[in-house]
């Protein structure tokens, strides 16, 4: 007979996986009687936690585990990275909780858990493909507290921090558009990843509302030299457009690098926005939608430190804005003003 899985008990219930997992181990966020619910069915089915989740009731390490979903080359290149994980060790080290980290495509979080490893885990919600989030679902089921950095593929009851990323965009587009750019670039990340796609529907839908177009779309890596070959493949286009956008500033680095090697004028010739600013983004006088990196790694740890001591953190979503510097022109007779309020001198 096949054994019963969350998943059947939630299609009974016409609920949640996550909400029967969460019922099941006594979560004072589900009501009385949805728990009471959860458990009689489980009961009456015969309904037993899968190998993993016991796993966890039985053995604590008391280290929390990040997993990166990337190459450890890619990630020790990318500051965007560096600065979620300092966010993340800050609130560690003042909980005195010891961190493990990984950097792979293919993250294996059951056997972090499973083998006791790791009490607790942050996931990057980007990274995590529909079957690594209804494996995670399953092991909060059991003792395991678990964390999500930004919008993973689908809905979850997943305790998760993410950033909103409209208003920066908005402000992006209507900056440009205020300078007098109507054809835009775009660059994103790789073709296929969920991430890339809902950033690029934003960046042109934002672009639509401000009466500018996305005449170009390349597909890159989230690396520097992606954004350089980017940049040399935009320059052979004709007409070229005005001014490029860039799913995270990495790539907009190579752009920039490219550009300078050309002997294209930024922003005189063409305007480039980059997505992240990461502490390099400033240096290099980079216009970029700001999102707060190392506030998501410390709120992601806050709730991974809360569960653990059988508390609740809620959920948060930051936001986003526009840090404008010299890789964008200014509106005619208009200051550079960062959409929090700052204002900067572009010259």
């Amino acid at each position: 007979m096949k054994a019963v899985t969350l998943q059947d008990l939630a299609d009974t219930l016409g609920v949640a996986r996550s909400t029967v997992s969460r019922a099941l181990r006594d979560d004072p966020q589900i009501s009385p009687t949805t728990r009471h619910h959860v458990r009689r069915l489980a009961r009456d089915l015969g309904y037993h936690p899968n190998a993993a989740a016991r796993a966890l009731t039985r053995r604590h390490s008391g280290v929390v585990g990040v997993a990166l979903p990337r190459s450890a080359p890619f990630v020790f290149a990318n500051p965007y990275f560096s600065t979620l994980l300092e966010g993340i060790a800050s609130v560690a080290e003042d909980a005195g909780v010891p961190i493990l980290f990984s950097a792979s495509p293919t993250p294996d979080y059951e056997r972090w858990l499973r083998e006791g490893r790791v009490d607790g885990l942050i996931a990057l919600g980007y990274g995590v493909r529909a079957l690594d989030l209804e494996q995670l679902e399953g092991l909060a089921g059991g003792s395991a507290a678990i964390a999500l950095v930004g919008a993973p593929p689908r809905a979850t009851e997943l305790p998760t921090v993410i950033a909103d990323e409209a208003p920066g965009v908005a402000t992006a587009c209507a900056r440009l558009a205020a300078a007098g750019h109507r054809e835009l670039a775009l660059v994103t990340g790789p073709e296929g990843a969920a991430y890339a796609r809902a950033r690029a529907s934003l960046w042109r839908a934002s672009a639509a509302s401000a009466g500018m177009a996305i005449v170009a779309t390349l597909h890159g890596d989230d690396t520097q030299p992606g954004g350089a070959a980017a940049a040399r493949h935009l320059l052979e286009q004709d007409p070229v457009a005005d001014a490029w956008l860039f799913g995270n500033d990495a790539m907009a680095f190579g752009a920039l690098g490219a550009l300078e090697a050309a002997g294209v004028r930024v922003p005189t010739d063409v305007a480039v926005v980059g997505f992240d600013d990461v502490p390099p983004a400033a240096l290099l006088g980079l216009t970029t939608v700001h999102q707060p990196i190392r506030a998501l790694g410390e709120h992601a740890m806050r709730l991974v430190v809360a569960a653990l001591r059988g508390d609740t953190a809620p959920d948060h979503t930051f936001s986003t804005h526009l840090e404008e510097r010299r890789t964008t022109r200014s509106a005619p007779s208009t200051p550079a003003v960062s959409s929090h309020g700052v204002t900067e001198d572009v010259t």
